[in-house]
């Protein structure tokens, strides 16, 4: 299913699950139709619809989607885990102001991820910083990443040290990068690397403006 499922429409519906999983943490919605699903996107309607019915979900009625098993439909189509017993294992590299901000573990809570490592290349740094998984010298990162089974990473080094770290994470097994540098890293087709800096998402935006 999720080989045919164009790309902006995985996209489109990851950030629609991101929402009916807010919805059901604060146990407010029950229903919501696609109406109230492009108030809250600004997506069309039609295009909401359309991407659900791509999914092969035709649960939804005249008085729209259950929350709960729209989100599994979701989950399920694009095989992401939502299980609490079946979270993905994911790691932060670089623990500068920005990693640190992401060692607040209620950042993840209910996501369908599981932070279970941190690295930095100043040791001491590593021994100072507290936080709710263990914190380890980028050194140790081959190791930790093997023997825990590790799949994503979360990268928010120093640029200059972002293509040397990116590598590394690929040449430990990790196949999936949140880059939150503006590095661009020189991974295999067999990688997925989501560019998140913010200078780059600026840069996108004035480009559209520019259209």
């Amino acid at each position: 299913m999720i080989q045919s499922i164009p790309e902006p429409t995985k996209r489109r519906l990851v950030q629609i699950a991101q929402l009916l999983s807010q919805y059901m943490h604060e146990g407010t919605v029950k229903r919501i139709t696609s109406k109230d699903l492009q108030s809250v996107t600004t997506w069309s309607d039609s295009l909401i619809r359309r991407d659900i019915l791509l999914l092969g979900y035709k649960g939804g009625v005249s008085n729209g989607y259950d929350v709960q098993e729209l989100y599994k439909a979701i989950c399920d189509g694009l095989n992401i885990r939502h299980e609490k017993n079946a979270l993905s294992t994911c790691c932060i590299v670089g623990l500068g102001r920005l990693g640190v901000a992401l060692l607040e573990n209620s950042i993840f809570e209910g996501s369908g991820f599981s932070v279970v490592a941190g690295f930095d290349s100043s040791v001491n740094r590593v021994e100072v910083l507290r936080s709710s998984f263990p914190l380890y010298p980028a050194s140790q990162m081959e190791t930790v990443i093997r023997q825990q089974h590790i799949t994503f990473a979360v990268l928010t080094v120093p640029e200059k040290e972002a293509v040397v770290m990116g590598k590394r994470l690929v040449d430990c097994g990790i196949k999936g990068i949140v880059n939150y540098t503006s590095a661009v890293l020189p991974v295999s087709q067999d990688i997925i690397v989501e560019n998140v800096s913010p200078i780059t998402a600026l840069t996108n935006i004035a480009a559209k403006l520019a259209d």
